[in-house]
């Protein structure tokens, strides 16, 4: 399995957003799967080199908050310094189209144009 960079716009979205459902149910009628949450920790401790301004979201089942909110995480480096953070995991959840989603996919199925960010 190899990780994959996509926008929601490079998966056909061309509104300025759409819905968390949506933009899952897009990817995986195009061969991409949900990550384990297990790939936002680890990605945040060895992806030190993360440029300024770069917030990558975690395309993954979302998990509770203690309140029971849903949520995905984010590994960003927002210019302070490189952090995780959570976001509304809920599937009517309105996403801009120019966020940029991490996706895992079969190294056998790999698009030519998905951006390969780490395997």
């Amino acid at each position: 399995m190899e990780l994959f960079r996509l926008s929601a716009a490079e998966l056909g979205f061309q509104a300025e957003t759409a819905s968390l459902g949506q933009i899952y149910a897009r990817a995986q009628q195009l061969g991409f799967g949900l990550a384990a949450a297990e790939i936002a920790p680890q990605l945040r401790l060895q992806y030190l080199d993360q440029p300024i301004g770069e917030f990558l979201i975690i395309g993954m089942e979302p998990i509770k908050t203690w309140k029971g909110e849903p949520v995905i995480l984010t590994v960003a480096n927002g210019g302070a310094g490189l952090i995780l953070i959570g976001q509304d995991g809920g599937a009517d959840a309105e996403i801009f189209v120019r966020s940029r989603f991490l996706f895992v996919r079969s190294n056998k199925a790999a698009p030519a144009e998905a951006a390969l960010v780490h395997q």
